[in-house]
Parts: C-alpha cells; sequence; structure tokens
C-alpha cells in the first residue's frame, strides 16, 4: 500500500467516524425531547377561559373520565382578583394583583392561606418565585424548593421540587391527538403527588404571562 492509498483509507475512516458521531448526537437529542410522563395524571389547561371570564367551560380539565375540573368562578384577564375552583366547592385558588406594589406582582392563595408570590424579574424576564411565610400542608411545596425550566412562553417546560421532575407542561403533540386550536396545553402529573398546588402554580405562571403581555401592549 503506498502513501496514497493510506491516506485515501484514512479519510474514509475518519468520515465514517464523524457521521457516526453526528447519528450518535441526533439520537441524544430525540431522547432528551421524550418525556418521562408515561401512566402519568395528564390534563388539560384552556387558557382562553382563564382569561376571557367566567362560564366559558372548565379551566383545567382531566383525561381520567374520574377526574375533576377546575373553572374561573370570577375575575380575569383585566379583574383581579381571580378566583377558581368548584362552582360546588368555593374557589381553591386566588390570584391578586396589588395595585401600589412597585414591581409586577401576583399574589396566590392556596385553600384560603396565602401561599407564594409571582414576581416578574426584569433581569432575565423570568418569574421568581418568593414565599409568604405562612405554614402550608406538607404536600404544598415552598417556593424555595421550586425550579422552573424551560420556555413558559411556549408551553414547554418543567416543573422540578428538589431537583426532581414533578411536572412536565407541554403542547399536545402526541401521535394520534390534533391540536385544538384553542391555546389549550397538557400538563403532567405523577400518580403520588398533590395535583392542586401543581396545577395552581401553571395557571398563576399563565395569568403571569399574559400580565406582562398586556404591560408590554401598554
Amino acid at each position: 500500500m503506498d502513501s496514497s492509498d493510506f491516506l485515501f483509507l484514512s479519510l474514509v475512516c475518519t468520515g465514517l467516524v464523524l457521521l457516526a458521531s453526528i447519528f450518535a448526537g441526533t439520537g441524544r437529542s430525540r431522547d432528551a425531547r421524550k418525556r418521562p410522563t408515561a401512566g402519568w395524571k395528564k390534563f388539560t389547561i384552556r387558557p382562553g377561559t382563564l382569561l376571557d371570564g367566567v362560564g366559558l367551560g372548565p379551566l383545567v380539565s382531566s383525561s381520567d373520565s374520574g377526574g375533576g375540573e377546575l373553572e374561573v368562578l370570577s375575575g380575569g384577564k383585566d379583574s383581579f382578583p381571580i378566583k377558581i375552583g368548584h362552582r360546588r366547592h368555593g374557589p381553591l385558588v386566588v390570584i391578586e394583583k396589588p395595585k401600589l406594589a412597585l414591581k409586577s406582582v401576583l399574589r396566590m392563595s392556596l385553600l384560603g392561606t396565602p401561599w407564594l408570590q409571582i414576581q416578574h424579574d426584569s433581569r432575565n424576564g423570568f418569574p421568581r418565585l418568593v414565599g409568604t411565610g405562612k405554614r402550608m400542608p406538607e404536600e404544598v411545596p415552598e417556593a424555595g424548593t421550586i425550579e422552573i425550566v424551560g420556555e413558559i412562553a411556549s408551553r414547554e417546560y418543567e416543573i422540578r421540587l428538589r431537583d426532581k421532575l414533578a411536572a412536565a407542561v407541554f403542547l399536545d403533540d402526541e401521535p394520534g391527538n390534533e391540536p385544538a386550536g384553542d391555546g389549550s396545553y397538557r400538563v403532567a402529573l405523577p400518580e403520588n403527588i398533590a395535583e392542586l398546588p401543581l396545577l395552581a402554580l401553571v395557571i398563576g405562571l399563565e395569568v403571569e404571562l399574559a400580565t406582562r403581555r398586556e404591560a408590554v401592549k401598554a
């Protein structure tokens, strides 16, 4: 084998190695997008119902026929407080927007107790969660244990509690499911986790996003 043949074979081997690495990287990227939500509880969020007012159907519904629903009882995008719950049992989640606050702040109460504040951080454009110092039931996460990873505006993000995945938020892109066309998206929760606090947080983030967009328009 002369020097030219050796050079040709070296180039071929190098090309094969690069091609294999490209395909391997693509495979890792696809695997990273897969959500470990098989067997999890699935819920549908309809932001139009939240922002346009009362009486437009459920805000949150479960894909399980035995699951409950949450609806807007009073308030809306331009009317605070927003009360969310059941007609029969009353409000479970209340979202308030203080008029005299220096920063854009939303206050959330859960089951009648102040839970956390959602503050807009102008430095990175990402909401900041601040606790109220009130003692909550054990199943309600403290603000300092919550981490949000992803794109809230795209409805593609995760909620982590103490670095552990607790909720996945995503558009309904599962095979066989056509987009509803109403802006609705999905929330997946593990079976062994309290639903209301995480669903309430997703709703609060939706209100914060809408409030921020209204401020930009103004």
